[in-house]
């Protein structure tokens, strides 16, 4: 799967990433401005795409995923997962009772096509790793029920292991960490993901390849453009 990372939500910017060949893209809560009436409207704009959109929501909180799910998004990426029982907790949150704890809110229904809790399929969730205490616990972390993909946050990996930022496609504790996190996805069958050089990525087992930020999309175009003329 081929993303991009929002962080600023221009319309016609998202009109253009949904008429590429991407699969999906996450509207980032926690490091960009995104609010819940972007989401609403751009999970309606996007509603005649092909295209996945997911939340990274500012935090694990009940209130933040629901509202997510609410205004329409397929999924969400939850933030500082560290243990298994915070997937629990994230899963429930993203579920309806009996399967969990989420509260019935339907302003967004109409646009997803199901008017009760029963007829709601069950939304994406993707738990995202960035710390050692993630990775100690990755093998109780990934085999919990409901659990769609695992995302690994390199560069606050990288901060939580004192490793430098510059360093991190190299440095050999940076490098066995995420392979730790991969083999242990692969043992059930859950797909990893993170963002950088999709080639590169793809060669080492990365499932979920995301680019950078729309804005540093279009930074890296023009840099581009410029260096050409």
């Amino acid at each position: 799967m081929k993303g991009v990372r929002i962080v600023y939500g221009d319309r016609a910017i998202v009109d253009l990433i949904a008429q590429s060949e991407m699969d999906f893209i996450y509207l980032d809560q926690q490091h960009g401005v995104i609010s819940v009436r972007d989401i609403y409207e751009i999970s309606a704009f996007l509603a005649g795409y092909e295209i996945l959109v997911l939340v990274r929501t500012s935090n694990q909180s009940s209130v933040n995923i629901s509202l997510a799910l609410d205004a329409g998004a397929h999924g969400v990426i939850a933030p500082d997962i560290e243990s298994a029982d915070q997937v629990l907790e994230f899963v429930s949150n993203t579920r309806f009772p009996p399967s969990g704890s989420r509260s019935w809110g339907a302003f967004a229904a109409g646009q997803r096509g199901y008017t009760s809790p029963a007829e709601a399929t069950n939304p994406i969730c993707w738990a995202l790793i960035e710390s050692t205490a993630a990775v100690a616990h990755i093998e109780q972390i990934a085999q919990v029920d409901g659990l769609d993909g695992i995302y690994i946050g390199r560069y606050d990996l990288a901060l939580s292991m004192n490793v430098p930022i510059a360093e991190i496609t190299i440095h050999e504790n940076h490098n066995s960490a995420i392979a730790k996190v991969r083999i242990e996805a692969e043992k059930v069958g859950l797909p990893i993901g993170t963002s950088g050089d999709f080639e590169q990525l793809a060669s080492q087992g990365f499932r979920i390849l995301t680019v950078s930020s729309e804005l540093e999309l279009i930074s890296r175009g023009l840099k581009s453009y410029l260096t050409t003329r």
